[in-house]
């Protein structure tokens, strides 16, 4: 004996929930690839301003050179220091990138998948659903 059923509406809330939750689980591995290499930007960043910090320039070749503060001239000492600060706090700071990451896949995902259930009930309504044939 064969049964139809029609699926005339399906209720957005607990599609929203399985995508934000299928949205953040797909997004944990890319999550921490993110954080590992922006912990690394952040570890090569505060290398190369710590190495070009200051550099003596002899332009005429006369044996006496100028010294310069590139992060002084370049006003660039409040960027060195968040990058100090950041850098000191890289677990933090991966974490908070993995959080963000996940977070902002989930809800994208949701969004999405939220948008595709609109359209079904409101094509649903238009057209009658699909229909399903369930089999004992």
């Amino acid at each position: 004996m064969t049964q139809r059923y029609t699926v005339r509406k399906i209720n957005l809330m607990p599609l929203a929930k399985f995508g934000c939750l299928l949205g953040g689980v797909a997004m944990l591995l890319p999550g921490l690839v993110c954080a590992l290499a922006g912990t690394q930007i952040l570890a090569a960043l505060r290398t190369f301003l710590a190495e070009t910090e200051t550099a003596a320039l002899d332009p005429l070749g006369l044996g006496t050179p100028i010294e310069l503060d590139f992060i002084q001239l370049l006003n660039l000492a409040e960027v060195q220091a968040l990058i100090i600060r950041l850098d000191d706090q890289r677990f933090v700071v991966a974490l908070l990138i993995i959080l963000l990451t996940v977070l902002g896949g989930g809800l994208l995902a949701a969004l999405t998948i939220l948008l595709v259930g609109w359209v079904y009930n409101l094509l649903a309504r238009l057209t009658g659903g699909i229909e399903v044939e369930l089999h004992p």
